[in-house]
Formats: structure tokens, sequence, C-alpha cells
């Protein structure tokens, strides 16, 4: 491995997808920018967006109705001037990239063609590739920053270097066990979501919730953990994940049948399988638990092969063809809409550090996020990030007393343990027995790695370090939240306590705090929509 020791960087951008990238695209090609990236670049959560991108560009469209959705479905715990941020700089900031060459779909007439997700009041979902967007705007993106960065792929960064107060560079490991410091002048924590916590996900292998450990450890202030979305349609065969049936299938008119032929959203909601994802999410579950098995039923979609080329091969790839037959579903952990704390700016609570895409916590999400709102708010914050640190004055810091690294080793629970366990107690259902039973097991570990600084761990333990400090806190925000609100669902609360409007759960290494967000009323609408 280079020694990057050597070298400073204006921006170190941990993370290789959508937000990394387009924070990059935004930076003027005069700096010095680095990508980590913890596995090859084409691995990330961002390349398998099979869903598309919300934007309020169509004709009978407006960012106004685009924020009533958003605010609808976060169950009153948006924060609502972030929320209009996110509706109305994000139309203008697709509208920008598709003014510099991104393409998205049309239809027949040569117009845009805006697909329909669950709780959206307008078709207003624009796709690339049918049901691989993700994978149109990586590329696009890819092809805009390709000469503006140096890239550092299948590097793990095992902790944030702090320098008097600041953040001021991160320590790598490489894929022998070498441990390497790099040192940059801004650094940016895009490391996505935390699905590989779970037994059953629709995220990329990587997605161990590093971002969440990294900052933590380093002090940063954290919200919204325990707010875990689960995509109702994850292809399952023999309990295994095999990948995500996007919402836009339902959204084109595929119904959720048991395996009778009920339709399972039947006096369950209003909009039966196009209910907020965690509803529907619920309502499968709750199949299961009565042993009957659920299904997607898409064989009355017109060109279902054409519109979703990507799940139609990856159907096929497993033996079902989704034309003749019903697809075997089951949720999965997919979105986190809780993360780092930031600001407007995707400033964290620690100088010089700044979080951006789905490891941050804007608060645009609340407690249930919106469908295809995720790929909007890594372009709105990427690109405010990329503003506020151009607009930094240079802080420069000095590098003097490094140590050389230890090899601690620490006896932890196994990946297959802590995935089992957060799938049981901190899953869709969660109870106070179970979230209790859950921190008994990983608290004592958290506390032999807190004995340590995390870079002296040896590899075996670092192994592990961030997938368990990541459930250790979303188990730990999930039993201090003591209601039931979006997808956060106790059995032994009462839904949407009143005296819990408004209150976000924050944690870092100091302890925990409960803040106000900015709730939500008519006459503030009226104010911030004007």
């Amino acid at each position: 491995m280079d020694d990057y020791s050597v070298k400073l960087f204006d921006v170190i951008i941990v993370g290789g997808g959508i937000a990394g990238k387009m924070l990059a695209h935004r930076l003027p090609a005069s700096m010095k920018i680095a990508c980590i990236t913890k596995a090859e670049p084409n691995v990330s959560n961002s390349v398998i967006a099979q869903g598309g991108i919300a934007a309020a560009l169509a004709n009978d469209d407006h960012p106004e109705a685009h924020f009533e959705d958003t605010i609808a479905v976060a169950n009153d715990h948006a924060d609502i001037e972030r929320v209009n941020l996110l509706v109305t700089e994000g139309k203008q900031s697709v509208q920008t990239l598709i003014e510099e060459g991104l393409l998205f779909d049309r239809n027949p007439s040569g117009n845009w063609s805006f697909g329909q997700e669950a709780a959206h009041s307008k078709r207003r979902i624009l796709h690339s590739g049918g049901d691989a967007t993700g994978k149109g705007i990586m590329d696009f993106l890819q092809t805009k920053t390709n000469n503006k960065l140096s890239l550092h792929a299948n590097l793990v960064v095992i902790e944030l270097i702090i320098i008097k107060g600041r953040c001021a560079g991160v320590i790598v490991l490489d894929h022998l066990g070498k441990k390497s410091r790099m040192y940059g002048k801004h650094i940016v924590i895009a490391t996505g979501g935390i699905g590989q916590l779970y037994e059953h996900t629709s995220n990329s292998e990587i997605s161990s919730g590093d971002g969440i450990s990294l900052a933590y450890h380093a002090g940063a202030l954290l919200t919204d953990l325990e707010f875990v979305q689960f995509h109702p349609t994850i292809l399952q065969l023999n309990g295994k994940s095999k990948g995500l049936i996007s919402e836009a299938v339902r959204g084109e008119g595929a119904q959720l049948v048991d395996e009778d032929g009920k339709r399972i959203m039947e006096g369950i909601h209003p909009s039966l399988e196009l209910a907020p994802r965690d509803i529907v999410a619920r309502a499968i579950e709750a199949s299961y638990q009565r042993q009957k098995k659920v299904f997607l039923n898409a064989q009355d979609i017109t060109g279902f092969n054409k519109k979703f080329p990507t799940i139609y091969q990856n159907c096929l790839d497993h033996s079902i063809n989704p034309l003749t037959e019903n697809i075997p579903v089951r949720p999965g952990a997919h979105f986190h809409m809780g993360g780092i704390q930031t600001n407007e700016w995707g400033e964290t609570s620690i100088p010089f550090l700044y979080a951006i895409g789905e490891t941050a916590c804007t608060g645009v999400h609340g407690a249930n996020r919106l469908a295809s709102n995720s790929l909007l708010e890594s372009l709105v914050f990427a690109e405010r990030a990329a503003q506020t640190i151009q607009s930094k004055k240079d802080d420069d810091f000095s590098i003097s007393g490094i140590k050389p690294f230890q090899n601690h080793m620490v006896n932890l629970p196994s990946i297959v343990e802590i995935k089992k366990m957060m799938t049981t107690y901190a899953g869709i259902i969660r109870d106070q027995a179970g979230l209790e039973r859950l921190l008994e097991r990983l608290t004592p570990a958290i506390q032999q790695l807190s004995a340590h600084v995390f870079s002296d761990l040896a590899l075996p333990t670092l192994k592990l370090a961030h997938h368990l400090t990541s459930s250790f806190l979303i188990a730990k925000s999930a039993l201090l939240r003591t209601e039931s609100r979006g997808a956060h669902y106790r059995l032994d609360a009462v839904h949407h306590d009143t005296n819990w409007t408004g209150k976000v759960i924050a944690i870092s290494k100091n302890g925990c705090c409960q803040l106000n967000r900015h709730t939500i009323n008519d006459q503030k609408k009226e104010a911030i929509l004007k």
C-alpha cells in the first residue's frame, strides 16, 4: 500500500456512492480529492438502486405537493425546513443534471416517463434503464469525476483522526491487515446504509453501518438511529434474500397475495399495496407469523420484462418467471432514516467532518422515508456540502507525536450472531424485553471495544467492530423510544404518543439526550412554502 501519511488532501470522501460522487462533481477540479471505497468502486447501494428519483418535474406537479407527501409519511417527525430544501432544491438539482446530459426514461411520446410509488400523490418518479436508476446516475457521475479524484479501493476506514478537536484525516486498513493514515482538510463520510446488520436485506455486501461507528467513536452526535425502514418486497428463497423487487412494481399494479391467493392488504390500508412501507412490511411479516407465505403477483403488468429488465432477469436467474408465476417476497432491511446528525450544509458536530447520503441524518425522512427520496437527498445535500467546503478558510493543523499501531484482540460476538439478534429483537417489530435482551449481549462487547483505541485493534476484531457498534447504537435508541412511530414499531407502546412528538433521541459517546425537532403545523407549513 502507498504511504499516505506524507500526502495532504483537500477533501477525503469515505464512500463511493452517489452522494460522494455528486460532492466530487460539484467541487472544483483544482482541489486534491481522495475517494476511499471499502470494495471495488462498482459495489455500493447506489449501483443496485432499482427505484427512481422523486422530483416534481411533471406539468401537473409542484414541490409543495412533494413536500406534503414527504412530511405525511414522516409521521410528524420530519424537519420541515429541511424537507422544503429537499423538494425545492432537489427539483433544480435533477433538472441541472438533465441539462448536463443525465438521461432518464421517456414514454413513446418522447416526454419523461413518470412512475408511481407508494404514498406519492402524483406520478413523479424518474427512472433510468427501467429499474437501474442508481447505476444510470452513478455511470453519469463517474464520467464527470474520473479526472477529478484519486480512487483508493478495497480499504476499510477504521478510525477518524481528531487533532485539537477537529477532524484531520482517517486511518485505513488494507486487505492484508496493514494500517495507514491519510490526512485531509475536509473529511466527508458517505458510507451508505446499515442493511448488513440484519439477516435479510436489499443492501450491498458492504453496507454495515461503518459511518455511524466511525462518527460515534470520534465523539460526533447521532440521531434517529431507531428508525430502520424495511422494504416489503425482497425476493426470498429458502430463507435467503435474492434481491429487491422495486416498489415501482406495485406502483404498476402488482398485488400482494398469500399462498391461498388472498390479497393481504385488504382491510389493512385504503391504499392497499401502495400504503406506506412500514405498514406493508408489517402486514407481510404478520402473514408469515400466521404460517402463510406471501407472494407478489405481477402477471397482469403489460411489458413487465421491458419495464423491469433487471428484476425480470434476476427472477429468471432464480428459476422464477414473473410473467407466469408469483414472486415469493418477504421484508428486509432497506434504508436507515437515522445517522450522523448534520446541519443543512452537511456539517457534523465535529469541525471539518461532514456526512452526506444515507449515513447522515438530515431530518428530511423523519420516522419513515417517502419512496425515491433517498437519491434526491444524496444529490441535494452533497451539493450543499460542496458549497460549504469551498467557503471554508484553510485551518492548518500540525501532525506530531504519531505512535505506532498496536494489535489488541477483543472477544466479540460473531457477525452471524449479531445479525440474528438484530433481526429477532430490533427488526420490524420490537418490544422492551427483546431490546433489553439484545443489549445485555452487546453492551459488554462495546465496553471492551471502548477500552482500546480503535486503530490499535487486531484484524479479526476490526472486522466486527463497526458492525457491533452500529447494532448496539440502533438497539439502544430503539429501547429509549418507548412509543411506536413510523418504521419504529413497538408491541408494548401506545402508537404515536403525543408526548413524543418532535422529540429526537441523540446519542454520542458522552451519553444520550432528547432534542426538539421542528414540529409540523399548518401555520408553519404555510410560512415555509411561501
